[in-house]
């Protein structure tokens, strides 16, 4: 077997490994299941994929590659307006690609990035660049100072929490989540502005 067969073959797994998560979640992932679907046997699917939670770590790291590429993609004029452009389109991931936002910050992968030693250490490149907007703010006397990463936790949590009440049908329609949204986070971000700022 050729090296571009190899590949050919652990992209074909892949592919059936993330449509069947997206139909059917975690507990429908199994790598019989998976093998079935490419017309392999699971012995060699092996071959490919260690276990199981390889497979949920490739998912992973699909989502967060999918949204590295939407924060290198953020564009505004400032730190401040670069972070509000970053909620939103944290929210919008949300809602228009709910199974790669689910793999990248729902999955409990081994391959997962965990707070606080993985993204000090700069192995996130989407919370380098968060980071960096943040230090940025504070240098211009806009941010009091606080570390980017208890900015950082604050602000994601909070905002993981509001696409969990609305998976949960806790608002009456998307512009209500929007517009609540955006009004807890510009609060959450307001509890950090420098004395001067506000």
């Amino acid at each position: 077997m050729n090296v571009y067969t190899v590949y050919m073959t652990r992209d074909r797994i892949f592919a059936a490994a993330r449509q069947i998560f997206e139909k059917e979640g975690l507990e429908g992932l199994s790598m019989r299941r998976v093998a079935g679907e490419v017309g392999l046997t699971p012995m060699a699917l092996y071959r490919h994929f260690a276990d199981k939670e390889a497979l949920v770590d490739a998912l992973m790291l699909d989502g967060f590659q999918a949204w590295e590429a939407i924060v290198a993609g953020i564009e505004a004029p400032g730190p401040m307006a670069w972070l509000e452009r970053l909620m939103d389109a944290y929210l919008d991931f949300a809602l228009n690609d709910p199974h790669r936002f689910d793999a990248a910050f729902l999955l409990p992968a081994r391959g997962a990035r965990r707070y606080p030693d993985d993204f000090t250490a700069g192995r996130s490149p989407a919370a380098t660049q968060i980071f960096r907007r943040i230090e940025a703010a504070k240098a211009e006397g806009v941010l009091i100072d606080v570390t980017p990463l208890e900015i950082v936790l604050t602000i994601s949590a909070l905002a993981q929490g509001f696409v969990s009440m609305h998976r949960a049908q806790r608002f009456s329609d998307e512009a209500s989540l929007r517009t609540l949204y955006r009004a807890a986070l510009r609060h959450a971000v307001a509890s950090f502005l420098s004395k001067g700022s506000r």
